[in-house]
């Protein structure tokens, strides 16, 4: 964490989503010092944290109206981000000259860079600014947040970032935040396909999962899926951190880069289907982890027993 002399560079931030990954990550920076005004649609969501000292705002042109240097948006979608900026009561609207947006959503890389080239019309630099490490991660200050944009407005708000994060990397010109998480959830879900069919393996050949996962954790096999997700398959825990809807609209994000870009991505494709597969079950609201009642079907068991 960045002293209290370079943080006090920056006055009143806002923030904007305070869902399972928005509100801790809005709480650390609070518990850094910084002065905070908050929106959220549903307002209930807004009282733990006007607990800890922010300003409850009764829209994002509201947040924007009360002068913060910064503002922190951490949202479900591209439409969302698009409303809270362009809309009547959004950012655009009311915002100072000079201010800096920070987009933690996951969104389409195309739509961040127009937003930035809009919002630089109103005086505004918009960076792209997503992130990994699921609530945990958000929780304990040491998610990874890829940034896309201005580098100068990156170098400004890089000491909040460290706030809330440990793998703090710019990325290049705005967008490519977004092609980095992109990537990112390549990697997730294919890995976690991985994990679950271990797991499928080891328990219907009679090895003890315990075992197994700390045997493999310490090799090349080892990851943060195995690590973190492994043990909640084991103990069929499917409460989220991470929801299965949400890892299908990052999925189509990269499916449309994959066409666009001419990568296919067969593997990708694959464990997008089995994600699928369970929403289409009424599931989507279970952990990504759930990915695993996918094959205890197939394979006819259940971890637990």
């Amino acid at each position: 964490m960045e002293s209290n002399c370079e943080l006090s560079c920056i006055g009143c931030v806002g923030f904007i989503g305070l869902g399972i990954m928005g509100k801790p990550m809005a709480e650390n920076l609070i518990r850094a010092g910084h002065k905070m005004c908050v929106w959220n649609r549903t307002e209930s969501k807004c009282e733990s944290m006007v607990a800890i000292g922010a300003d409850m705002l009764r829209s994002p042109g509201d947040v924007a109206a009360h002068g913060p240097d910064v503002i922190f948006i951490c949202v479900t979608n591209t439409e969302d981000v698009k409303e809270i900026l362009f809309s009547e009561k959004g950012i655009a609207k009311s915002a100072k000259q000079g201010l800096i947006v920070v987009d933690h959503s996951t969104i389409d890389a195309k739509e961040a860079a127009g937003f930035a080239d809009c919002l630089a019309g109103h005086g505004v630099k918009y960076l792209d600014a997503p992130v990994s490490g699921g609530d945990v991660g958000a929780k304990a200050g040491t998610l990874s947040i890829m940034v896309g944009g201005d580098e100068g407005a990156y170098q400004t708000v890089r000491p909040m970032l460290e706030v809330m994060g440990k793998e703090i990397n710019y990325m290049g010109e705005s967008g490519m935040g977004q092609v980095t998480k992109s990537c990112n959830q390549v990697m997730v879900s294919c890995n976690l396909m991985g994990v679950c069919e271990a797991m499928m393996l080891a328990k219907k050949s009679g090895l003890d999962l315990d075992k197994m996962i700390r045997a493999v954790s310490g090799g090349a096999a080892g990851s943060w899926s195995l690590s973190n997700l492994g043990p909640k398959i084991k103990d069929s825990d499917w409460a989220p951190g991470f929801m299965v809807k949400d890892i299908l609209k990052d999925l189509g994000f990269v499916s449309h880069l994959s066409q666009v870009s001419h990568a296919p991505l067969t593997g990708t494709s694959m464990v997008e289907t089995l994600f699928q597969v369970l929403a289409a079950e009424g599931e989507g609201e279970l952990g990504t982890q759930a990915l695993a009642k996918v094959y205890e079907k197939l394979g006819g068991f259940e971890f637990t027993k």
